[in-house]
């Protein structure tokens, strides 16, 4: 699933607002980029209506509603994706600081690789690379660019009515418009997810996750636990919607700081081909510290344009 979200006065003030209460600096783009983290999910599996996972599927003859990976049989899935992006978005604040917010307008441009490959019946084994640009139109001294390599592990016990258990390892390097480096994630995570089946066209998943995280610079480490829920409706056979909410808490390693983060999403996507597609997204963040210089509020939306390749 892909899930984005996240001017007139200069960088420096910007950057104070964000500051830690030590009085020490965070780049805005850390969490700014954090905000596009994807909540990992099975990718390759099949449930049937009460959620439990039917291992390796079968063709089925009716395609009346398109792919629907989640929804209904499928066939043997490829172990190959490529895809790709390009989005602009507005935000309202764009700095994400708790009071004099600023609005910008940016320009995403994603792509990123997976291979899949199925232990047995019950095990997916996963590993991938990404790499997104960020552009803002006025502060450019906010431009980010963000690379990505993780591996998983995913399992769905015939034993846990269809609950699927998840172990990830994804290491995250954040390089300024220069091409310097501002930060580098190693992330362990831990996560189980269900997915219930509601009808031919639509189902919920929903999922919990726990997250150690090292971090250079250290001020930026986080551990967190989280919350997810998600539905998804086929409207036609070329036109899905999806509703996402996160509420996470983030325990910093810097000075006790913890954070209460909650974001909803909506995203309306429409297929032209099995390949091509456009969508359109909108989302609101919602972050309460008990270090208040870090509490925000943002609302974000944009759409674009994105292929997938499975081979």
């Amino acid at each position: 699933m892909s899930f984005p979200i996240i001017a007139a006065i200069s960088f420096v003030c910007l950057a104070a607002l964000t500051g830690v209460a030590s009085g020490q600096e965070t780049d805005p783009a850390i969490e700014q980029a954090r905000l596009f983290q994807r909540t990992p999910e099975i990718t390759n599996t099949s449930v049937n209506a009460d959620g439990m996972a039917l291992g390796e599927a079968t063709p089925s003859s009716d395609d009346s509603f398109g792919d629907q990976a989640i929804l209904k049989s499928q066939p043997r899935p490829q172990n190959f994706i490529l895809s790709g992006d390009a989005s602009i978005f507005s935000t309202d604040n764009v700095a994400l600081t708790p009071r004099d917010t600023t609005s910008d307008s940016f320009f995403l441009v994603h792509a990123g690789g997976s291979w899949t490959h199925r232990i047995g019946r019950m095990i997916e084994a996963q590993i991938g690379a990404s790499a997104s640009t960020f552009r803002y139109n006025d502060i450019s001294e906010f431009d980010f660019t963000n690379l990505g390599l993780g591996a998983g592990l995913f399992w769905t016990p015939d034993n846990l009515h269809g609950v699927a258990l998840f172990a990830r390892y994804d290491l995250i390097e954040l390089l300024n418009r220069h091409g310097h480096e501002i930060l580098q994630d190693h992330e362990f995570t831990l996560g189980a997810q269900k997915t219930f089946a509601l009808g031919r066209s639509h189902a919920v998943t929903i999922g919990a996750t726990g997250m150690a995280g090292i971090s250079d610079p250290a001020t930026a480490q986080r551990d967190q636990l989280g919350l997810f829920a998600g539905y998804r409706l086929q409207l036609t056979r070329a036109l899905e919607t999806e509703l996402f909410y996160r509420a996470a808490v983030y325990f910093y390693n810097d000075h006790g700081r913890t954070d209460l983060n909650q974001v909803i999403s909506w995203n309306l996507r429409y297929r032209f081909s099995a390949w091509a597609e456009a969508n359109a997204f909108l989302s609101y963040g919602d972050n309460r510290s008990n270090h208040s210089v870090f509490d925000y509020d943002v609302f974000t939306g944009g759409g674009g344009i994105g292929f997938t390749v499975r081979f």
